[in-house]
């Protein structure tokens, strides 16, 4: 992966995290990737169709998809950030203020944590949903130490129909939360690692030259 040590100092002085994917990660980013469809297609019909210029046209795409209502949650991300729903944040905002003063109601930030609050359980409720469907029919993914060397299936970077699919030799740096692995290339990595789930993981028994096929023909 790569990772500018400039950019690194930036996030960590902010006082930001990073957190890296795993590509090929069973179900992990779909909700990513779905989010990068959606958005790049809204890019494509605002700079193709209408002529517009795609970088004045971000906030109001994110406004779009922050006054969204997902299917999970039951509520806008715009919601549950600030507790309102509406095109114009700042003016609806207002309304609801004195709307809430005169009718003695529940504050509109108590009422944004019980939507923050019904949000966490129905997302742990999908979650665990989600978990018993995919892990319905898996087996237990093998087991892999520090320094094995290992192919990893990449079916996606397949060039053709005699391109095996996967990629290495990669030695094991370190084993990761949810039995993914980091990897380093033997040959050519330039310092650089990689992350890759354990189901994608094949053990490499080393190359295939006269030595150690001789006690095949023996």
């Amino acid at each position: 992966m790569f990772e500018s040590a400039e950019f690194i100092r930036f996030l960590t002085d902010i006082g930001c995290d990073i957190h890296h994917i795993t590509p090929e990660m069973h179900h992990a980013n779909g909700q990513v990737e779905r989010y990068a469809r959606t958005v790049l297609n809204m890019i494509r019909i605002e700079a193709n169709h209408k002529g517009a210029s795609w970088s004045e046209q971000l906030w109001r795409l994110q406004l779009v998809l922050n006054m969204t209502k997902q299917k999970t949650t039951q509520h806008s991300a715009l919601n549950l950030l600030v507790g309102i729903d509406a095109v114009t944040p700042v003016l609806r905002s207002l309304i609801r203020d004195v709307a809430i003063d005169n009718s003695q109601q529940t504050p509109r930030d108590a009422w944004r944590e019980l939507c923050r609050a019904r949000a966490n359980d129905l997302l742990k409720k999908n979650q665990a949903q989600q978990d018993t469907t995919v892990n319905r029919q898996r087996r237990p993914p093998r087991k892999f130490n520090i320094d094995d060397l290992v192919f990893v299936i990449k079916y996606s970077q397949s060039t053709g129909k005699l391109d095996p699919g996967m990629r290495g030799p990669y030695r094991v740096l370190k084993a990761l939360p949810s039995d993914r692995y980091e990897l380093k290339l033997l040959s050519g990595s330039y310092g650089k690692t990689t992350q890759a789930a354990a189901e994608y993981l094949v053990p490499w028994r080393g190359e295939w030259c006269p030595e150690t096929c001789a006690a095949f023909f023996e």
